[in-house]
C-alpha cells in the first residue's frame, strides 16, 4: 500500500495566537472555537500553509492573492480586472467582499458566504433536473 501524499491542508486565516485578539474574545477557548468555524478556513497548497500559517492575516493577505478564488477572494485585488469571476458574483450572488482586515464578523459573514456557495452548489432542483419521475 503506497503512502499518499498530502497537497492540501485546512488553513486557518487566523494564526493560533488568541493574545492577538483580545480586543474581540475575552478567553482563549471563545478564539479557539471561533477559529475553527468554517468561515475561518481555507484549502491551500500545504508548502503554502507551511511557510505563511503562523503571520497575521494583514501579513498573509498578499500572498492569498496568488492561491485559489476563495483565498484570492479575501484581498481588495481580486475585485479588479477579473471579469470572470465578477460576472460570476453578479449573475449568481454569492456574498463575496474583500476583507482588509479579518474580525469576528467577518469570519461570520465569510461562514454565511460559504453557505450560500454550498446551497447554489447542491442546489436540490438542480440535482433533480433530468431526473426521470
Amino acid at each position: 500500500m503506497s503512502e499518499s501524499k498530502t497537497r492540501y491542508e485546512v488553513e486557518h486565516i487566523w494564526a493560533e495566537h488568541p493574545e492577538r485578539h483580545t480586543d474581540e474574545f475575552d478567553h482563549a477557548a471563545d478564539f479557539a472555537e471561533y477559529r475553527n468555524r468554517i468561515g475561518g478556513l481555507l484549502l491551500l497548497p500545504k508548502k503554502f500553509n507551511a511557510s505563511y500559517g503562523d503571520l497575521t492575516y494583514e501579513e498573509k493577505l498578499p500572498h492569498y492573492l496568488t492561491q485559489n478564488l476563495l483565498a484570492k477572494s479575501l484581498h481588495p485585488q481580486c475585485y479588479e480586472r477579473n471579469p470572470g469571476f465578477l460576472q460570476f458574483v453578479q449573475k449568481s450572488g454569492p456574498p463575496f467582499k474583500p476583507y482588509p482586515q479579518f474580525k469576528k464578523a467577518d469570519l461570520e459573514a465569510r461562514g454565511a458566504l460559504y453557505c450560500s456557495l454550498a446551497e447554489q452548489i447542491w442546489n436540490s432542483e438542480d440535482l433533480l433536473k433530468g431526473v426521470a419521475k
